[in-house]
């Protein structure tokens, strides 16, 4: 049992808010618990500038921004992760010579961390590593923590199907898992991931035909990874359980969102 009353595969209660902003085609807050927020907007296609177009599709322009302080590196490489998530996701080839903007914006200071764990022999520190074992240890980072980033992938999501503005072929949800003490748990807290030999981040993309695998599930089993991030050491085997955690864990995240919107349309009728 967690020090919050959890089970290592329980999350923590989750809230959305939809069309929280006015001055934007669509928005959503997503929250794991009070401790990990992240509030999304979604405007497009609009006009781009013209060394920005594209004749293709529209061009996805991703913003993040940090509670306190500047968006620094922690920023720009979440603003890439959410860019190649979503650019397969959204359905920009409609809308050529236009703009697409997304803006997320962080609800929580970033977490310190301060525990580098040495490099040990066969075990995998990055995922996916270029050789195995990779020649160097990944320590966890300065900046941020796994579930706040899930938080910001799936406010991002909830913006972007409020709007309804460019089609999505699926929806992508995501959500932390942390290593601690040989035990994995889902949804970690702040001090659980401080507390973690190894930290992960797992983003799933939900929705009919998105699985390599399509043609031997049911539709609504349907799901394909779009996001993994790790850091701390761990082996090939502790990174495929907490992968296979973190899949339940969005599937879960899954159902909660589809409650969220069917319950949120139903009021606008």
């Amino acid at each position: 049992m967690r020090q919050d009353g959890r089970k290592n595969n329980q999350l923590r209660p989750m809230r959305a808010v939809l069309g929280e902003l006015d001055r934007a085609d669509g928005s959503g807050r997503f929250e794991f618990g009070p401790a990990a927020a992240a509030l999304a907007s979604f405007t497009g296609p609009i006009e781009v500038r013209i060394r920005d177009e594209r004749i293709d599709g529209a061009t996805l322009e991703v913003i993040h921004r940090p509670l306190d302080g500047i968006g620094a590196t922690p920023s720009r490489a979440l603003e890439d992760a959410l860019r190649a998530s979503f650019t397969p996701i959204l359905a920009l080839n409609r809308f050529p010579r236009s703009l697409v903007q997304l803006v997320v914006q962080s609800l929580i200071p970033a977490t310190t961390q301060t525990s580098s764990p040495p490099w040990i022999e066969e075990k995998v520190t990055s995922w996916p590593p270029t050789t195995y074992p990779p020649s160097n240890g990944t320590p966890l980072s300065l900046s941020g923590g796994m579930v706040s980033r899930a938080a910001v992938f799936n406010a991002a999501s909830l913006a972007a199907m409020h709007a309804g503005s460019v089609g999505m072929r699926a929806v992508p949800l995501a959500v932390g898992v942390a290593l601690v003490d040989g035990e994995y748990v889902l949804d970690p807290s702040a001090e659980e991931e401080a507390a973690a030999d190894a930290r992960f981040g797992f983003g799933w993309a939900f929705g009919a035909g998105v699985s390599s695998a399509k043609d031997r599930m049911d539709e609504d089993e349907e799901a394909e990874s779009l996001w993994i991030e790790a850091e701390g050491t761990f082996t090939r085997q502790q990174f495929n359980e907490a992968r296979e955690l973190g899949h339940r864990g969005a599937r879960e995240v899954f159902a909660f969102v589809q409650g969220e919107f069917e319950s949120f349309f139903e009021r606008q009728v």
